[in-house]
């Protein structure tokens, strides 16, 4: 009776087994499927974010004068930093954004003719992306990663 009692118990032990190996495999897929999905979300808004950088610096590169560079900057920018929410529409409220562009301008090259301006455009997304490990992406000094970077010139004539 001894001998049937733990030939009995085998068949239990390989069932507990099995399930825990079924258990860690969908534990593993459950993951892969998630860092997937976020994947997905940063594709998406790395795209929209370069439309949203290359929006602005075409803009600038179509002004013909100083002024119009400021007024740009200054008025629809709000001074060189823009808020998105979620759905990539501008909002000046800072703690409901999303995402954040940065517009740097530097004027440091002066010739007779005219002015080369530097510009340099920064997309952050201000929440990091669950799952997914940005140690390796450009950040600024908040630690915020950054989703595009793009510099560009336009040379205003005198």
């Amino acid at each position: 009776m001894n001998g049937e009692s733990s030939k009995s118990l085998l068949p239990l032990v390989e069932i507990l087994i099995s399930i825990g190996i079924f258990a860690i495999a969908v534990i593993l897929t459950l993951q892969l499927f998630l860092l997937a999905s976020f994947l997905g979300h940063k594709t998406s808004d790395t795209a929209k974010a370069i439309f949203e950088v290359q929006n602005v610096a075409e803009t600038i590169k179509t002004m013909k004068t100083d002024a119009e560079i400021e007024n740009y900057i200054n008025g629809e920018l709000g001074g060189g930093i823009v808020y998105y929410d979620g759905d990539w529409n501008i909002i000046n409220n800072k703690e409901e954004a999303e995402y954040n562009l940065e517009i740097i301008i530097e004027t440091d090259s002066s010739y007779n003719s005219g002015e080369l301006y530097k510009f340099n455009l920064n997309l952050y997304k201000i929440h990091p992306y669950p799952f997914i490990d940005d140690k390796k992406i450009e950040k600024n000094e908040n630690y915020i990663p950054v989703l595009v970077s793009v510099d560009a010139n336009k040379f205003i004539l005198n």
